[in-house]
């Protein structure tokens, strides 16, 4: 999990922020709820009043505003007229600029208990409003609606807390094609009720408002732990007044909330945990705030006040916040072209992947995948479950097919079982069923990690624990008598996984999950000391997981989960005797949505093949997907192109 946010050293404490406009601290007592000076800033009436029942405004550009009334509808308005848009009872407005004169617009049509989305286009001097699609919760009442434009993924969607303490969310625009979509991706647990969110974009982050408690911060990216924490806290838990009402985050990343109770409003900024606050003077009972920045110094709020039901607004001194500068690997975008059946309950289950070729008829090969909490499961190359062998808590899995092997398909399965710490060992038969053959004894605690080397000394199988031992075994006898023969034992700094062998140059590659690579030689007399080839950095974030080979023509890659931003790496590697990594490109599996495939994130184990497969013909990468959305279901695998792949490498 990746998600960081800071958390204000005031949330929890009395200690009270230096606000933009100046201000005073309170004591250290964390109970105290001592009246604090805030700058008063006069506000005055803003857009039309008769009858506005208003809820939430935001800023269009040009001083243009666009409002939600309950009983007028949705309306544009500036210092000096305004105009009906679209009739009708709506409250809470999001808004993403698509172009400069094109937006999208989320708000809740309270006649309907549901959420409308629109596209607003300016023509000339005039605005367009088009109906895109709605999103109706099931049997649940909408609390607040807003919308996420992911520049990584090149898709907007809304999030919809409602009245079930749930927060759901639907991709409802495709950026790389112009289309509108409703496509539900995922639904999570929030606050009890809502009373208004916002995003960030650049951070991805998600805030929700919740009236009595305060604000929260939760992980925008569906490919992530939604990962809730507290921002800014009410009385006596932090400093906020009550109620908090709707939210909106400015163009710079700063989020706007208001309290009704004092008729206060905050800014806070998450790259300096700062929260600046200001009392309005007069008798106001402020219901939302919006922002615009009229230059880099001072701001436009145009606020609803709850009393009345009309828009007011306000001009505040507030300091445009810079975004932190940061020096990102190149990414690449690539989609998957299927997806295994998910297994067969939520939590951490999935975890490894392999292939097993069928080298008489390629379209029968088996894509074979690890649940760590029933067995080793068994996919066609479409990605459906045929079998499923409930052995125990298999972890990690890998194949090897040689001629040497005496069996039916030459070829042995082996998985590393952690409900006996031994090596569960698999073959296949002439009608492409995978059978168990027999448990080889370790003498590892808690065995872990695994991955095969074959070579004309036999076949080996590489096993670890969480201490950083590896041991290998030689697969002995044939099927009906197998045993395995430790043969080798060596060490890393800390706990490994992920690893593989080139059975052709005798090398075996091993991931130090919080440190990097190492490699080894593979042969059980290559000795004992492992050389560290790649540290964790910007391009390789902890944790290292999974890992595999692929074979080109004229290269060799090494594809390397990248967990800890949710991506992979690729490295070629040298034709040396100790070989070398190069840094070859990096990439995430975005949304394939013409397909309805979500991304993988988390990413724990992974593998690659460079056979020619049906529908593949320079093979597959095939990854776990911690989080499997698009809709939310367990764990799954997914099933890339090496051709999408391909499109990384620099």
């Amino acid at each position: 999990m990746n998600f960081k946010l800071n958390t204000i050293s005031a949330v929890l404490s009395s200690a009270v922020l230096v606000t933009a406009l100046g201000g005073c601290t309170s004591n250290d007592d964390t109970q105290n709820t001592t009246e604090i000076a805030k700058p008063a800033v006069e506000a005055k009436l803003f857009g039309p009043q008769q009858n506005m029942q208003g809820s939430q405004a935001a800023a269009l550009g040009n001083n243009q505003w666009l409002m939600a009334s309950e009983s007028q509808g949705l309306l544009l308005a500036d210092n000096e007229k305004s105009s009906v848009l679209l009739a009708g009872n709506f409250e809470s407005i999001s808004l993403k600029q698509l172009s400069a004169q094109q937006f999208l617009l989320a708000s809740l049509d309270k006649s309907q208990d549901n959420v409308a989305i629109f596209k607003l286009i300016k023509s000339g001097q005039t605005w367009q409003l088009n109906e895109l699609t709605r999103i109706s919760p099931p049997q649940a009442q909408p609390d607040a609606v807003c919308l996420f434009k992911n520049n990584n993924t090149e898709t907007v969607s809304a999030f919809v807390p409602d009245v079930r303490g749930l927060i759901s969310e639907t991709i409802i625009y495709d950026l790389a094609t112009n289309q509108a979509k409703n496509i539900a991706v995922r639904e999570f647990s929030a606050v009890t009720e809502a009373s208004g969110c916002a995003v960030n974009d650049d951070s991805k982050t998600l805030y929700v408002g919740e009236a009595e408690l305060g604000v929260w911060a939760i992980n925008a990216d569906a490919e992530s732990d939604a990962n809730k924490q507290p921002v800014a806290l009410v009385q006596p838990y932090g400093e906020l007044k009550t109620e908090i009402g709707a939210l909106s985050v400015s163009q710079d990343g700063t989020l706007w909330l208001s309290a009704t109770d004092d008729s206060t409003v905050y800014a806070y900024n998450e790259n300096t945990d700062k929260l600046s606050q200001w009392s309005l003077s007069g008798d106001h009972t402020i219901e939302s705030v919006a922002a615009r920045f009229i230059n880099d110094n001072q701001v436009q709020l145009v606020l609803i006040d709850d009393e009345t039901g009309a828009y007011i607004q306000a001009n505040v001194n507030y300091t445009a916040q810079k975004t932190a500068s940061q020096n990102q690997t190149t990414m690449t975008h690539v989609h998957a072209n299927a997806q295994t059946t998910p297994v067969a309950a939520f939590g951490d289950a999935a975890d490894d992947p392999a292939i097993w070729i069928n080298e008489q008829d390629a379209k029968n090969s088996l894509i074979l995948g690890t649940d760590k909490r029933r067995g080793l499961m068994v996919y066609d190359l479409n990605g459906n479950k045929v079998q499923s062998l409930n052995v125990g808590r298999v972890n990690n899995v890998d194949v090897r097919q040689h001629q040497s092997i005496n069996n039916e398909t030459h070829t042995w399965i082996t998985a590393s079982n952690r409900t006996l710490n031994s090596i569960s060992v698999f073959t296949v038969d002439g009608d492409n069923k995978v059978n168990h053959v027999t448990e080889v004894a370790t003498n590892l605690p808690e065995i872990y990690g695994m991955c095969m080397y074959s070579s004309e000394s036999g076949q080996y199988v590489f096993v670890n624990d969480k201490s950083g031992l590896f041991q290998q075994y030689k697969l002995i006898g044939e099927q009906n008598n197998l045993s395995g023969e430790l043969v080798r034992e060596f060490t890393l700094p800390s706990q490994p996984e992920g690893c593989s062998a080139d059975d052709k140059l005798g090398q075996l590659f091993a991931g130090e999950e919080d440190a990097g690579i190492w490699y080894i030689g593979a042969e059980p007399n290559a000795g004992d000391k492992a050389v560290k080839l790649q540290s964790v950095n910007e391009q390789l974030v902890a944790d290292v997981e999974g890992m595999e080979i692929y074979h080109g023509d004229d290269e060799r890659y090494l594809v390397v989960s990248s967990q800890g931003d949710n991506s992979y790496v690729l490295y070629e590697i040298s034709d040396d005797t100790q070989p070398s990594l190069s840094f070859a490109g990096k990439f995430k599996v975005i949304a394939n949505l013409d397909k309805g495939i979500d991304g993988a994130g988390e990413t724990d184990g992974l593998t690659v093949t460079s056979a020619v497969l049906p529908g593949y013909p320079e093979g597959m990468l095939i990854v776990q997907d911690g989080y499997n959305r698009m809709p939310l279901q367990p764990q799954n695998f997914k099933i890339i192109d090496w051709r999408e792949v391909k499109k990384a490498i620099k």
